[in-house]
């Protein structure tokens, strides 16, 4: 039977029609009907509705029908599936934010090597953004809830607002890849966002970790010398090497070679995701050895904990604590590196950008990419730490 205007007229009301197979129509005004599917399942016979006439016609009915008459060969029960499909679009609906970055996070912090960004990022969500966009459902969330978010922060704490942005951007990217979110991204800065933040250069500015001069570092490391705790032996040998602060502390005595002086970083805490290997001045060698001597810990520089390595901040919290005339971070010390290399040697940029540990251009990284340069660097590190002991010297 094909169902039309005039063939619905004929149609008494509340009589069910057999129009196909097992599709069945029921009109139930002059003007409207329903759609159900009849099948047996177990010896039992079930009827599942398929949607109201007019909104749905006979073409989309028998479209439903033979999908549910597919899951019925597959061995499940159409009404039972519809139900859970029904039920998983509504947790989907009433889903909050807070659930979503928390999926994300999830995923994406074992890429995080550093202790304290993966904190300051999932921090910074949860405390400044949840509050705000947990009052209604993700899938409604638009611009102006992010606004909500970024407005008031935007002038009295901007680095923390633009990382935030940068933050959400990236949760609803995967979000509305995963369907729980319909485009575009209301987080997005380009061509969007951008917009609702006028430029401002002082805003904009972009601020680097504070830095000791090379000048002052020969003194500073001579009373850093005289600490006899954990923070201090680590702060040592994080200068010595360059490195940063979470290839430092978690240091084992297997990354150690100790013959040929060389100490091999595996590629997961490191940020480009690539292992490295530096090579250990005669002060940092015995740096070390004094350290596994002196301790029989998994790691070099442990915490109070015999399993732990020092804390992310425990270096920083030496810092301000016992070093305060010294105006200079932690990570600082990279760049008090960098700029002693540049001011009172000639090693080529490439050797001392390979000792940081830093992504070179594809230019450079195309001819270097067969060495790690590891000859070139032993002499570099060598005159680093004969600096940074000159003063006991």
């Amino acid at each position: 039977m094909r169902l039309n205007k005039s063939t619905f007229q004929t149609l008494q009301i509340r009589k069910k029609v057999n129009i196909t197979s097992n599709l069945y129509f029921t009109k139930t005004s002059c003007q409207r009907g329903k759609w159900s599917l009849r099948y047996q399942l177990n010896g039992r016979v079930r009827e599942m509705g398929l949607g109201s006439y007019p909104s749905v016609d006979q073409l989309k009915a028998s479209e439903r029908a033979v999908c549910a008459l597919k899951l019925l060969s597959d061995g499940f029960d159409p009404i039972a599936k519809k139900h859970e499909i029904q039920k998983q679009e509504k947790i989907a609906r009433d889903r909050r934010f807070s659930a979503v970055a928390q999926d994300y996070i999830d995923i994406h912090k074992v890429k995080w090597t550093n202790a304290k960004h993966a904190y300051d990022w999932q921090s910074s969500v949860f405390r400044l953004a949840s509050p705000i966009l947990d009052k209604k459902p993700f899938s409604e969330l638009n611009t102006d809830d992010l606004l909500n978010v970024l407005r008031p922060i935007w002038i009295e704490k901007h680095e923390t607002a633009r990382k935030l942005q940068g933050r959400l951007q990236m949760i609803f990217a995967s979000a509305i890849t995963e369907g729980l979110h319909s485009g575009p991204n209301p987080a997005a800065w380009k061509e969007h966002l951008m917009h609702y933040f006028p430029y401002n250069p002082n805003l904009h500015e972009k601020q680097h970790h504070r830095a000791l001069s090379y000048l002052r570092l020969p003194v500073f490391y001579d009373e850093l010398l005289k600490l006899e705790v954990p923070s201090a032996k680590a702060l040592q040998f994080t200068i010595l090497t360059a490195a940063r602060t979470t290839e430092a502390l978690e240091i084992t005595r297997a990354e150690i070679d100790f013959k040929q002086q060389l100490w091999k970083v595996p590629a997961r805490r490191m940020k480009a995701r690539r292992p490295h290997t530096v090579p250990l001045s005669t002060q940092a060698l015995d740096l070390i050895e004094n350290c596994a001597v002196s301790q029989n810990s998994k790691y070099l520089f442990q915490s109070s904990h015999p399993e732990k390595p020092l804390s992310n901040m425990a270096m920083l919290t030496l810092l301000r604590r016992s070093f305060s005339g010294f105006d200079t971070t932690v990570h600082g010390f990279r760049t008090t590196f960098r700029t002693w290399a540049a001011d009172k040697t000639d090693y080529k940029d490439n050797i001392v950008e390979f000792a940081l540990a830093h992504q070179l251009d594809q230019k450079v990284e195309g001819a270097y990419q067969r060495s790690e340069l590891i000859d070139r660097r032993k002499p570099l590190m060598q005159d680093w730490a004969n600096f940074v002991y000159s003063k006991i010297n």
